[in-house]
């Protein structure tokens, strides 16, 4: 009986060891061939929202709130203490004619570092945005505002720091400093005397002035 046993075993391929006849396969141990790479969060974030973090991102992340510059170069001019508001700020002689003339080849104020350089007429035209318009600049003092707009709308707010004559040849003061700032001009009838309307003024000869109020930017 033991030998047919055993011949039935082997022919069907039972094991001896289950319970009611049942074939129990072995199965082995699930294995993987390769191990799942390790995901940081800013990747697991940039997955979840479907998009790729690059370093022109990163760049507007560190330019945001920089000055756009504009397209035109025009700008709006106010100064409280002196009753101008919005004045026309060209460059060239049209500038002196029709409000203030930013000097060519010095800064602008959305350029970094520049000496926005700015200059205007004591008399000016009668009928025109240029009359009188710095006739009372002698009368600035530190701590002054000065604003400028730019074509954008952005605006510049700059305190003044310094109120000082200079000679007609002291071009150094159109120059900039490495600091973002404003000068305002206007000519005078020495660089002593800075309120008499003389000839020396009118005609802006060597033995004239030129009056410089200085701010730097504050916001």
């Amino acid at each position: 009986m033991v030998i047919l046993t055993l011949v039935a075993l082997l022919l069907f391929g039972l094991d001896p060891t289950s319970e009611d006849g049942a074939v129990i396969e072995r199965v082995e141990d699930p294995t993987l061939s390769e191990a799942p790479e390790a995901v940081s969060e800013d990747e697991a974030d940039e997955e979840a929202t479907g998009e790729e973090a690059t370093d022109e991102d990163t760049a507007e992340d560190e330019d945001e709130g920089a000055p756009i510059p504009p397209d035109d170069p025009t700008m709006y001019l106010s100064v409280p203490k002196l009753g101008i508001s919005d004045a026309l700020v060209l460059d060239g002689e049209a500038g002196l004619e029709l409000g203030a003339q930013h000097l060519e080849g010095t800064g602008y104020p959305w350029l970094s570092g520049s000496n926005t350089y700015i200059a205007g007429h004591r008399v000016g035209f009668p009928g025109t945005g240029s009359d009188h318009i710095f006739y009372s600049l002698p009368s600035m003092g530190a701590g002054d505002e000065i604003f400028l707009r730019d074509a954008n709308g952005r605006e510049y707010t700059y305190r003044v720091t310094e109120v000082f004559a200079v000679t007609p040849f002291d071009l150094w003061v159109t120059e900039s400093t490495g600091t973002d700032m404003i000068t305002l001009q206007v000519c005078t009838e020495t660089p002593d005397d800075w309120w008499t309307i003389g000839p020396s003024l009118m005609s802006s000869g060597p033995e004239s002035g030129r009056l410089m109020v200085r701010g730097e930017l504050v916001s």
